[in-house]
């Protein structure tokens, strides 16, 4: 790309002091991992990112933020490099920097499922795109299948679909395995699979791939370009979706939505359950209350205290802004 593609592709910031956030990843077998650590330290360095960007033998998973000029310079660097001149990137505009140290850090996979040996770049499922989603979860022999985790699936999904009741995504190959065993005339004939940001999902077609399905299909760009390219009142999406940033939630217009988070348990919370005796701020919910140890409780409180002196000083707490990763 040229850096005039560049420019057009980052968005500005209607304020100079203002931050571009740039979610991104791609499944493609990498090889010199320390080498690549050490070029996008340095790369990162020079554009005043933060954030975190997680590097395996199976691609690269991250969200960074900087300011706009840094911006362009990582994303020219980026797509310099022939393993990502196609990389999708989600952009969106924060007035305050919402990550205070930069990361990159080796793993066994870039988004954690318990299964190094699958490799999405050769044998993930087929890419449906947003405009296209609706007519293939209506059509009867498709499974619907959201592989997301129950704290996000418990506020919005798309209407139909299986939920697997996840904890965390290593428990996914437990349910596709239980799936897969299903006598052959119980087995759905085509799965559509779908999760926030697509990188789940592409993951989990490749494993079903693994375990005998032959037509299985992924939302491309995940619900939230689902959210970006298809009308409201078109829209098959059921309730909010849960976001890895200080949003919690969006609607379907992309809009914050209705929830806050528990920082105790990570679990979504409405304005209900933040009426309840139960909730504490920072210390517990109705989902968790009764469930911390002593120590937990007296940890939580002193992230408290941290955050409201940082609050005094006109700055944010550097652990406020991490939630989860997706």
């Amino acid at each position: 790309m040229t850096t005039q593609d560049i420019l057009l592709e980052v968005p500005q910031p209607d304020a100079a002091d203002g931050y571009v956030v740039a979610a991104l990843y791609k499944f493609v077998m990498m090889e010199d991992l320390p080498q690549w650590q050490a070029q996008l330290r340095e790369v990162c360095a020079d554009a005043e990112a933060m954030g975190t960007l997680l590097i395996a033998n199976e691609g690269l998973n991250g969200t960074i933020s900087a300011p706009y000029e840094g911006m362009c310079h990582f994303v020219s660097w980026l797509r310099s490099q022939a393993a990502f001149q196609d990389i999708a990137i989600k952009y969106a505009l924060h007035e305050d920097r919402p990550f205070h140290r930069m990361k990159v850090r080796l793993k066994k996979e870039i988004v954690t499922m318990g299964c190094p040996d699958i490799n999405p770049s050769q044998n993930a499922g087929t890419y449906v795109e947003p405009q296209d989603w609706n007519a293939l979860i209506s059509d009867p022999d498709v499974m619907v299948v959201d592989t997301r985790n129950s704290y996000e699936t418990a506020i919005g999904t798309f209407k139909g679909a299986v939920d697997p009741e996840t904890e965390s995504f290593r428990d996914f190959p437990a349910w596709a395995q239980s799936l897969a065993d299903r006598p052959e005339g119980d087995k759905p004939k085509k799965l559509a699979m779908f999760c926030t940001g697509g990188i789940r999902c592409e993951k989990s077609t490749a494993l079903m791939r693994q375990y005998g399905f032959d037509e299985v299909y992924h939302l491309k760009g995940g619900i939230l370009k689902y959210f970006e390219d298809v009308p409201v009142e078109e829209s098959l999406w059921d309730g909010e979706c849960f976001v890895f940033d200080s949003r919690v939630s969006v609607d379907h217009a992309l809009n914050k939505g209705a929830y806050e988070l528990c920082f105790a348990c990570r679990m979504p919370v409405t304005e209900a359950d933040m009426d309840d005796e139960k909730y504490l701020p920072g210390l517990s919910c109705p989902h968790c209350f009764d469930t911390k140890t002593e120590e937990q409780m007296a940890r939580y409180q002193e992230r408290q205290k941290q955050m409201a002196l940082a609050a005094q000083r006109g700055e944010q707490h550097i652990g406020k802004s991490v939630i989860k990763e997706d």
